[in-house]
């Protein structure tokens, strides 16, 4: 349980003292432990505490902020959003004598949940210019990074939210799931942050940390497989993908098939960075990928074709054999490499490859492979 016998009974007493106030000097037990726990990710035990919090009548905006999220994590839409307006309600009767960022934080998030971000935004602006002006202090906590942070993320300053997201991470002490859901949210923007600038290895370097956290949904395993094949780490990318694919085996196909593709680039060496005309493959369209996809696939069909038809029931030719093997090799190359292009978009690779008849050609070797010679 969260609360031990005597801190129970407090509660209960509060809970029968309607618009009680926290004693003098600092916060009520109960208020910090509710935090905690909402801090901790246990968001069943903190709504219990917040909701006696909430009937005590010692639930500011902040704190309903806060029983909003524990309601709709737990499954309760409709007393989330009545929490939800709630909290923006009293968020916005606090924000002009708020001493720091938390009011501001809160409020800017409760209105991009109730779909209003511009509103959100003018509220991220004005906080940020009051700490520049020094009306608000700069925040000292990791928390509070995190919190200035996200108020830059909603003003649309990516370059100093990844800066601050950044000094929360290096200061968040993770013991015990601690600020585990702000690491991640943080760990998410500044990697694809990081990727939308081409930086691809500090993209990686973001998600193989959120991947560590625990939690990790497969939409961050995938962010993860993107980031290395942008690396040339193909490999990884594989690993990446399938890990997406145990989180959600029914939802997956696209990254069975990706990370497929990954395995097979790591495999047959250097992958080209264009087709034999010397367009490279981040420059092709939508429909010039899967042109070159389906081309390829035919020019495999017609070598193998070519060399079944020089046999006729003997050995092929040793330098024919070489000739062909080396053009089905370039082939496959080829079409791994647009295959990846397409993956990384997050274009339908599965759909495509199945309508377009070459899924085959992705999962198995074979396909790739001359006639054998009669034994």
């Amino acid at each position: 349980m969260p609360l031990g016998s005597v801190a129970l009974a407090s509660l209960l007493a509060l809970s029968a003292a309607p618009k009680a106030t926290p004693p003098a000097g600092g916060l009520d037990p109960i208020v910090v432990e509710a935090i905690r726990l909402y801090d901790q990710g246990s968001y069943e035990d903190a709504k219990r505490d917040l909701e006696g919090l909430d009937a005590a009548g010692l639930a500011d905006g902040p704190l309903l902020y806060r029983l909003f999220f524990c309601e709709r994590a737990t499954g309760n839409e409709d007393a989330a959003q009545a929490a939800l307006k709630r909290a923006a309600k009293a968020l916005e009767a606090e924000l002009p004598h708020a001493k720091t960022l938390e009011t501001s934080f809160y409020l800017a998030n409760a209105y991009a949940n109730l779909n209003r971000p511009a509103e959100a935004g003018n509220v991220a602006r004005t906080a940020i210019e009051s700490v520049d002006a020094k009306r608000l202090k700069m925040p000292e906590t990791p928390i509070g990074f995190f919190q200035l942070g996200k108020l830059y993320q909603d003003a649309g300053r990516s370059a100093e939210a990844s800066t601050y997201y950044t000094k929360a991470l290096d200061g968040f002490d993770l013991k015990d799931g601690l600020y585990a859901g702000n690491a991640r949210w943080a760990l998410r923007y500044v990697g694809n942050d990081a990727y939308g600038r081409g930086d691809y290895k500090a993209s990686a370097d973001a998600f193989v940390r959120l991947t560590k956290l625990g939690g990790a949904l497969p939409g961050d395993w995938i962010a993860l497989a993107i980031a290395r094949v942008r690396s040339g780490g193909y490999a990884g990318a594989a690993e990446a993908w399938k890990a997406a694919v145990k989180l959600d085996p029914a939802g997956a196909d696209d990254a069975r098939y990706s990370g497929r593709l990954a395995d097979v680039a790591a495999g047959i060496g250097t992958i080209p960075t264009s087709d034999g005309s010397g367009v490279a493959f981040t420059a092709m369209t939508q429909a010039v990928l899967e042109s070159t996809l389906k081309d390829q696939a035919a020019a495999a069909r017609t070598l193998q074709t070519r060399a079944a038809e020089a046999m006729h029931g003997k050995a092929l030719d040793k330098n024919l054999r070489t000739e062909l093997a080396g053009k089905l090799l370039a082939a496959r190359r080829i079409f791994v490499a647009a295959g990846l292009e397409y993956s990384v978009r997050r274009l339908p690779i599965r759909e495509t490859a199945f309508r377009e008849g070459y899924a085959v050609l992705i999962f198995q070797d074979t396909e790739w492979a001359l006639p054998p010679d009669p034994s």
